[in-house]
């Protein structure tokens, strides 16, 4: 029983599943594809998807803290921190930044999320370092923040979280995730990279507050939240977003 539980959970699988269940390849067409996995399961999601995918493919990255197979020559492998993001993480999430916006107008951009993406792929938004982050997450984290909690934090503080890798790509964006989030909020699951993100600067600031208080956190950190919810730095896209 527990053996076929793990194999109906496993990752590789249920991409190639879902080309199948959700008919992407109508989906996806004949458009150039981009693909950026991210997470504990990005090597066998990755390889499942370049197996499957029928489309010609751009840039391939694949983030993740371990891979276990061989993966296809076209995949760009990175391994990186976690749960605590690193320098990795932050060399990995530029890249991945980078990729988004070389998608053109005509192609698609395919993000494969699994669970530890938030940690494993990282931008600090301008105004804050690595450390910062760094210490943000451990400071939530010990005062006993749940991942929604953590991750309205984190989609605030990064600029590819929270929508905004999405927001940096010119074509369609299609998001394939395996959950470990109770609920299954696309938002919460990665920090969301690929859909749109309800909360708010003031949320993340109020985090803060509950979690560890503003006084325990980084000054650089907390400015900046106090200047997004004061409207002085552009918020996540939320619902509606184009």
């Amino acid at each position: 029983m527990v053996d076929a539980g793990i194999a109906a959970a496993a990752a590789g699988p249920l991409v190639t599943q879902s080309f199948d269940h959700h008919d992407l390849d109508a989906a996806l067409g004949v458009r150039r594809v981009h693909v950026i996995a991210a997470g504990k399961a990005a090597a066998p999601m990755v390889a499942a998807f370049v197996a499957r995918c029928r489309a010609p493919f751009g840039a391939v990255l694949a983030v993740g803290s371990h891979r276990h197979l061989t993966l296809p020559a076209v995949v760009t492998w990175h391994e990186t921190g976690h749960p605590t993001p690193d320098a990795r993480s932050v060399v990995a999430g530029r890249e991945a930044l980078e990729a988004a916006r070389a998608v053109g107008a005509d192609e698609t951009l395919v993000i494969l999320l699994s669970g530890g993406a938030s940690a494993l792929l990282a931008c600090p938004l301008d105004g804050i370092t690595l450390d910062d982050k760094q210490h943000t997450g451990r400071t939530l984290m010990e005062a006993g923040a749940d991942i929604t909690a953590l991750n309205t934090v984190r989609k605030h503080l990064s600029a590819l979280k929270g929508g905004r890798l999405a927001a940096a790509c010119r074509g369609q964006t299609l998001t394939l995730a395996v959950s470990d989030v109770v609920g299954d909020d696309l938002s919460v699951i990665g920090s969301g990279p690929g859909v749109p993100d309800a909360t708010t600067w003031r949320e993340a600031l109020a985090m803060l507050a509950r979690y560890g208080g503003l006084a325990h956190h980084r000054r650089a950190v907390v400015d900046l939240c106090e200047r997004g919810a004061d409207g002085a730095v552009e918020d996540t896209p939320g619902p509606g977003a184009p």
